[in-house]
Parts: structure tokens; sequence; C-alpha cells
């Protein structure tokens, strides 16, 4: 199985390769092959003519390609077909030469006949050597600086990932906080932040369509406005409202972006807000259950001028604030049932009393065991005062 899974490996490599590199490798291997073809003339201790001999060699390249092609793509279907063709192709040329060859007395074995051959089919050796070396050495540097450069985007891209989104864990009055994201990538499409401004902070998650470096981009300018933002009495709505022009305004047609905020002051309640995302989970310690928050808005960066609203929540101490993404609630098991929220709830509800860290990692680890992570995974908790015990061993 493990030989087979790196073959199939080995052939989705060969899908992305350019047409033009391919054919540069193939040939290569043509060229490669002719020259053995012609060197295995040499050793051959029945007489063959130049011509024949240039023919055979010929044809060897010409299966070698295919032979090539076919395992480098993974077509076992073409490997099966190849095998008896060779064979009978083969055979019909060695019945051909014995037809056409004068019979092995009337040969001529002169010195001066051998020497012709022999330099005559060297010469195409070597120039078939030549050549499949040059073609072959040609496609790795080809290849190499396109696998390299996508090596280093990624890397970059990882680079920036872990910039944009470190992993938080901070006080902020009496608000304790915990959030991180966890790409399917090497760079996903989803932000975690906190940003404080006197005595207002705001802790938000950001799920941008796509993934790589153009969501990376989407997701700086997220966090630098969100950063940068001034309520002046405009609240969570204010904030969606600059978002939206702002994305609409750089983003393509088809970017999207949702967004869930909460927001508090020293001393006062808070509140939060939605954009075309799940609903806050809100662990309320006092009547141990988790109750779903919700606000219907659409997501940012789609209807220029929107209208956005917020709401209020009662968070008491003790209590725990969720903001998920759908990499956790959509994983899918080998039948295609999607996770969904009640399970992640019941895991809040079981965990709500371990450090923010480890509910995290309880709420991932329920969403791993649905099915693989297919999507970014990103969790925000922010409880208001806190007392830990430590999990059972079962968790």
């Amino acid at each position: 199985m493990a030989k087979r899974s790196g073959w199939e490996r080995s052939a989705k490599y060969w899908e992305t390769v350019p047409r033009r590199a391919s054919a540069m490798l193939l040939f290569g291997i043509f060229f490669l092959f002719t020259s053995f073809g012609l060197v295995l003339s040499f050793v051959n201790h029945t007489w063959v003519y130049v011509p024949w001999a240039v023919f055979l060699a010929l044809v060897a390249g010409a299966f070698s390609m295919i032979w090539a092609f076919a395992g480098f793509r993974r077509m076992t279907w073409i490997l099966v077909i190849t095998l008896p063709v060779q064979v009978a192709t083969t055979t019909f040329i060695g019945y051909l030469m014995r037809r056409n060859v004068p019979a092995y007395q009337q040969m001529e074995f002169s010195r001066e006949a051998v020497t012709d051959k022999l330099v005559i089919e060297g010469l195409l050796a070597m120039f078939s050597i030549l050549m499949g070396y040059t073609l072959v050495v040609a496609f790795i540097r080809k290849e190499g600086l396109r696998v390299f450069a996508a090596t280093a985007e990624v890397k970059l891209a990882a680079e920036v990932h872990q910039a944009l989104v470190p992993v938080i864990s901070q006080k902020l009055h009496q608000y304790e906080m915990y959030g991180v994201s966890i790409p399917s990538g090497q760079i996903g499409g989803d932000l975690v932040d906190v940003a404080e401004q006197g005595t207002q902070w705001i802790a938000y998650v950001a799920d941008v369509a796509g993934h790589g470096v153009p969501a990376g981009m989407i997701m700086a300018m997220v966090k630098s406005a969100a950063r940068m933002w001034q309520s002046n009495g405009a609240g969570l709505p204010g904030l969606l409202s600059e978002l939206n022009r702002v994305l609409l305004s750089v983003s393509a047609p088809n970017v999207f972006v949702t967004f869930a905020g909460i927001t508090g002051t020293e001393g006062g309640g808070l509140r939060f807000t939605l954009a075309g995302h799940l609903p806050v989970l809100h662990y309320c310690k006092r009547l141990q259950a988790v109750e779903e928050r919700w606000v219907r808005n659409l997501p940012l960066a789609v209807v220029p001028d929107a209208r956005f609203d917020d709401g209020c929540i009662d968070c008491e101490e003790g209590d725990v604030l969720a903001i998920l993404t759908d990499g956790l609630t959509e994983t899918a098991d080998a039948g295609g049932r999607e996770l969904g929220l009640e399970p992640l709830k019941e895991v809040l509800l079981q965990s709500a009393d371990y450090s923010l860290e480890q509910i995290s990692v309880a709420l991932r680890k329920r969403s791993l065991e649905q099915g693989k992570q297919v999507d970014d995974q990103t969790v925000l908790l922010v409880r208001r005062g806190f007392s830990l015990r430590r999990p059972t061993q079962n968790n």
C-alpha cells in the first residue's frame, strides 16, 4: 500500500509538470535509450548493418518514451499494452532483417567494413548520449527552478502566516483570552486577533475565502484596518462598515470574508457581531448550558453600503465565549457526514472549567475524530474570571 500511494503521489506530481518540460524529459530519455540500442549493436554476435542498427535503436528509444510516459503518469493499461507490442515489433523487425540481409557466408567482414561500422554507430551513439544528457539536464534545471520557486513561496507563506496569526494568550481587565489558528496548508485564510485601545478591546476571527498568499494579503488588510479602527461611538457596526468598504475597494469580485467579533470595556458589558459567520457559543456557568448567540449580517465584501447590526452578551464570572470557524464544524467522516456544532457545544460544556488552551485542544480533537482536516481550523476563547481544574485522563 505504501508503494502504491507513493506511485499515486508521483502521478499527481507529473500532472503538474508543464508540457514543454515533460516533452524535454521524454526526448532526453529517447536519445539515451537510442544510444543504448546502438551500443548493443557493438556487442551483438550477429552482424547487423548500420541502417538496421540505427532503425532498431530508434525503435528502442521510441518504446522507452512510451514506458516513461506511462510510468510517470501511472497509466497501467498503457504498460500492459506496450509489452506485447514491443515484443511483436522486435520479432517482426528480426524477421525483416533475416529476409533482407545477405546470407552469413556472403557478408563482408573486412577490417575496413568493421571499422566503418564502429565509427558510424559510435558517432551516432555519442550524439544520442550528448543530446539525451543535454535534454535531461535542461529538464532538471527548468523543473528545479519551478519547484524551488514554489518552495520559496510556500516558505514565505508560512512566515507570513506566523507573523499575521500568532497564538494569542493574554488577559485584559477581568477577561482571559486564547486564540489559535491551524491552517490546512502552509498559509490559511483564517485570522484571529485581539487588539486593545485604551480601556476598550476587541477580539475577533475573520475567515477569508481561499488560501495561500492572496488570502494572506487580505488577512493583513483586515488586521491592519481592525487595529487602526477608532470606534467614535459607531461600535462594531461601524467597524464592519469600514472593513466592508476597504475590502470591496481592493479585493477581487469572488473574494469575501466572514467575521465574528467581541468587544468590551473595563467595567462594561460585552457586545458582539457576526458577518456571515458561525454563532458565538456562550457557556453559561450559572445555567451549566451552552447557547448560540446570533446576529444576522451578510459577509464582508459582498454588498456595497451594507448595514450591520450587533448585540450584547451578559457574560458572568466563569462564562466562556467561543468563536469557531467552519474548518472544525465541516470535517466529515467516511460517509460524508459533517460534524456540525452540537458535538463541539458538548465538548465546550464538558471542558469549560479547564484552561482555555486545553479547551481549544479538546475542540480540535473532537473535530479530528470526525474526519481529516481539510480547511483552516481556528478557535478564539474569551472567559470572564477563571478558576481552573485539570482534565481527567479520559479527556
